[in-house]
């Protein structure tokens, strides 16, 4: 990714006029080392004005043919053109050379010299656009040449800023090539720029700005009816949601930018390998999505299983319980009579028994002791709670909660709970 931000406005941007770049690979170039080699430089300096112009130009269009040929000839030719057209007073060819050979050594990561010749490439512009006027344009430069010339060099300095991990820096020059960009309505620049700047954001893993700046650069695209442009912010959006975990977003995005790419698949290979790479790690992370979705899956039914097994198992102990509860009472109202039972109902447990034994016969000797359970169930009955509130506490039935308080009534001698309290009270029971 970081490769494709440093070179992208060196190439696009510089194309949004003439004046700024131009095709020099039909340039014949023995032609044109047939007029700079007659010119040594002890010639040149008695030559007149024209021909030093020409021969400056000459080397001019000989350092951008040999760019990609011969590095160092380039380099050397670079040079002559800023010392030869610096020398005649000219603004724009001088600028355009130490432009050239700052982007040279920013190739070379030599990044001291390319910021060197870059301030240098400043100085000129800075010169024109107060108005300066060279022997090629005595009328002064063309605002909208100063103006291509500036947001060109200021994309180049955000690149090299970028490089130099100063993102701030970065971002403050490529805004300002975005404010000339935006002034002169250049679409296809416009979409470089945010492209650029979605990239930085993607580089630092602010995936909001990066696809915020991937849209912009989209639209702009759109607008410039640019298919490289549509492509390659679609490129960026693709990862951003790969990145995400948005898979099926990404697809569509990079499947979309794909249909451009494998079609000038001789000019954009690189976009083309990176588009695919992409795509197989959004592809990758898609199966494995899936994968967790069906063991989600698996989990949520095995746990759906389990809840009503545990369902059914308290249903059916809810029904052994209601069984056991039937005899239970049942067994009681045998040994109960039917109007202690009303006596002490959990309505009606204030109202005194009748006088008369039961069938419930207790020894002298076990009066004064309590059960276990008698002495769980004694201390919730002081604390207020009903019968039934007693029989969900201690998981046992209402009808053995209402047995065990008829007991306790029977070994404190005591005709409702109240004074069977407070017997109890005296008695160290509670």
């Amino acid at each position: 990714m970081k490769r494709i931000v440093c070179i992208i406005i060196l190439l696009v941007t510089a194309s949004t006029a003439q004046a700024q770049y131009s095709d020099h690979r039909d340039w014949n170039i023995d032609s044109l080392e047939n007029i700079v080699l007659t010119w040594t430089p002890e010639r040149l300096a008695s030559a007149p004005f024209e021909t030093k112009s020409a021969v400056g130009v000459a080397f001019s269009h000989l350092m951008f043919a040999y760019e990609h040929i011969n590095p160092e000839r380039s380099m050397y030719c670079a040079r002559r053109s800023f010392a030869i057209t610096d020398g005649l007073g000219s603004l724009y060819r001088p600028y355009l050379a130490a432009k050239f050979m700052g982007m040279t050594h920013y190739q070379k990561e030599q990044y001291d010299s390319t910021l060197f010749y870059y301030k240098i490439a400043l100085s000129y512009l800075d010169r024109m656009a107060a108005g300066e006027a060279g022997p090629d344009k005595p009328e002064g430069y063309p605002q909208e040449t100063i103006d291509d010339a500036r947001s060109s060099l200021y994309g180049n300095m955000g690149n090299l800023y970028y490089s130099l991990d100063s993102l701030n820096l970065a971002l403050d020059y490529f805004a300002k090539a975005g404010e000339i960009f935006e002034q002169h309505d250049w679409k296809s620049s416009s979409a470089v720029l945010w492209y650029n700047m979605g990239e930085i954001s993607l580089e630092t893993e602010d995936y909001g700005k990066a696809r915020h700046y991937y849209e912009k650069s989209l639209n702009y695209g759109m607008a410039a009816g640019d298919s490289l442009w549509i492509a390659t912010p679609k490129l960026g959006l693709g990862t951003v949601y790969m990145k995400q975990g948005k898979t099926t977003m990404a697809l569509q995005y990079l499947q979309q930018a794909d249909e451009y790419f494998s079609k000038h698949e001789d000019q954009e290979f690189t976009d083309r390998i990176l588009t695919l790479d992409v795509m197989g790690q959004a592809l990758k992370a898609q199966k494995r999505q899936l994968k967790s979705i069906i063991a989600a899956g698996i989990l949520i039914i095995l746990l759906l299983a389990a809840i009503v097994a545990i369902l059914l198992r308290e249903r059916r102990l809810r029904r052994e319980k209601e069984g056991a509860d039937a005899v239970i009472n049942e067994a009681i109202g045998k040994l109960v009579p039917e109007h202690i039972e009303a006596t002490l109902s959990q309505e009606e447990e204030a109202e005194r028994l009748p006088a008369g034994k039961t069938q419930i016969v207790i020894a002298e000797d076990e009066k004064s002791i309590l059960s276990e359970r008698e002495s769980d169930i004694l201390p919730l009955i002081a604390q207020g709670l009903t019968s039934q509130q007693i029989a969900d506490k201690l998981y046992l039935s209402l009808p053995t909660i209402k047995w065990y308080r008829r007991r306790m009534l029977m070994k404190f001698d005591a005709r409702n709970t109240a004074e069977m309290l407070s017997k109890a009270r005296e008695a160290g029971k509670l």
